[in-house]
């Protein structure tokens, strides 16, 4: 009987749903440009982190929660509920405040569920999300970049505090 191969975790591919894209453009106006990572999905239960990428030349003061809403693909604001916390993956960062220097980032993370139980809701999907940094920063639109926001039918996402993103 043949012995099925194996191959050492250090040949396996590495997942890095942390890693922000690289950035394309100049750097906005506000000194803060707005990036998402990879899409982690795993049995249902889907996160996304949001960078926040201080390109400017003074530091950025970032507090809370990011201002996030779903959008359409004709960047239209969907009907989806957002919830601060992260009850649904047992999150347990709490709201604070940090300033980001230029060259640095700070992350937040946005979650949910795949789920389809109502056959009288049709699912919801987005193709943008659109992020406010901070209060008195224009708001940035960003697309995953590995599909959808596909909320199934529960109309809702959760997103978690801003947080120093180490190097």
């Amino acid at each position: 009987m043949p012995v099925p191969s194996y191959a050492p975790p250090s040949a396996l591919p590495s997942p890095h749903p942390t890693e922000a894209p690289e950035p394309a453009g100049p750097c906005p106006e506000s000194g803060v440009r707005v990036t998402l990572g990879p899409t982690n999905a795993a049995m249902g239960l889907r996160a996304l982190t949001v960078f926040l990428e201080n390109c400017g030349t003074r530091p950025f003061e970032v507090s809370g929660y990011p201002d996030v809403a779903v959008l359409d693909g004709r960047h239209e604001e969907l009907d989806v509920t957002v919830r601060r916390g992260t009850g649904a993956a047992g999150g347990t960062a709490r709201p604070s405040t940090a300033a980001v220097r230029p060259g640095e980032r700070a992350r937040a993370s946005v979650l949910w569920r795949n789920t389809v139980t109502r056959v009288d809701v049709p699912p919801t999907s987005g193709a943008y999300l659109r992020v406010a940094p901070g209060p008195g920063t224009p708001a940035q639109p960003v697309a995953p970049h590995d599909g959808p926001i596909d909320l199934g039918d529960t109309g809702e996402v959760e997103v978690a505090p801003w947080v120093p993103d180490a190097p």
